[in-house]
C-alpha cells in the first residue's frame, strides 16, 4: 500500500518533468541583410516590408533586393585611401517580391549576384518535389543596351528554375519528408558563375553539374556526376 501511495506522488512528478522537455527542433536558418558579387564590386540590401496582424504577429507582405555599386571616388578631391570598402547611396537597380509574383513571400531571402552586377539570383529555401521552383533569374533592364526607361531600374525576371532540372531524377524519393533538420536543396552543394557572368554552374551534393544560362534559363548537364 505505501509502494502505491509513493508511486502516486511520483506520477505527477515525472508528468511534469516529462513536460518540460524541450521540443526537437533544428536551429533557425540564417536571416541574411546583405550578400556581395565574389570580386566584391556589388552588393545586394534585403529590405523586408511587413504586415501587422492580430495581437503581435506580423505577416511579410514585401521583400525588395536592392543593388548597390561600389563608390570608387572618381574624383580625387574625394577619395579615401583605406582597407574599408564603401557603397554608393544610389540604387543601381532592384528586385520586389510580393504575393503577386512570389509564394510564399520569403521572410529571409538568399541570394547570389553576378560579378558585373546583372544578374541576380534567388534561391528557394523551401523548394520541395520535382516541380518546385529552386532558383529565379532576374537581370537588370538596361542589361547589355536595352533601352533604358524612365523611374526606378526593376529587374526583369527570366526565369524559375526547378529542382527536376537540377537533381538527378533518382534522388527525389530521398527528400519527401521534410523536416526541421532535412538538409536545404542547395546544402553540399556550391555555386560558381562562369568568367563572363552569363552561366552559373551548380555542383550538388552528390556531384553532378549544371550549367544554367542566365539569359534565358536553359539549363543543361544534368545527370551523373561528373
Amino acid at each position: 500500500m505505501r509502494f502505491r501511495r509513493q508511486s502516486a506522488r511520483l506520477l505527477p512528478l515525472f508528468l511534469m518533468l516529462s513536460c518540460a522537455r524541450p521540443a526537437l527542433a533544428g536551429p533557425l536558418p540564417p536571416c541574411l541583410k546583405a550578400v556581395s558579387s565574389n570580386n566584391g564590386n556589388f552588393l545586394v540590401i534585403s529590405d523586408v516590408h511587413l504586415e501587422p496582424k492580430l495581437g503581435n504577429g506580423a505577416r511579410v507582405q514585401q521583400v525588395s533586393l536592392q543593388v548597390f555599386p561600389k563608390e570608387n571616388f572618381i574624383n580625387a578631391k574625394d577619395r579615401l585611401t583605406s582597407p574599408a570598402t564603401y557603397w554608393t547611396n544610389r540604387v543601381q537597380w532592384s528586385v520586389v517580391l510580393d504575393s503577386s509574383n512570389a509564394h510564399p513571400v520569403p521572410a529571409c531571402p538568399l541570394s547570389l549576384i553576378s560579378d558585373d552586377g546583372e544578374f541576380l539570383i534567388v534561391l528557394n529555401m523551401h523548394a520541395a518535389g520535382s516541380t518546385g521552383s529552386a532558383l529565379r533569374i532576374y537581370r537588370r533592364r538596361d542589361h547589355l543596351g536595352d533601352p533604358i526607361r524612365e523611374g526606378p531600374d526593376h529587374g526583369v525576371f527570366i526565369k524559375d528554375i526547378t529542382l527536376k532540372e537540377i537533381w538527378p531524377a533518382d534522388k527525389f524519393p530521398n527528400v519527401e519528408i521534410v523536416t526541421d533538420e532535412t538538409p536545404q536543396w542547395f546544402a553540399g552543394g556550391t555555386f560558381e558563375f562562369s568568367p563572363d557572368c552569363r552561366v552559373l554552374v551548380h555542383k550538388t551534393r552528390w556531384g553532378n553539374k549544371v550549367r544554367i544560362n542566365l539569359e534565358d534559363g536553359s539549363v543543361s548537364g544534368t545527370g551523373k556526376a561528373n
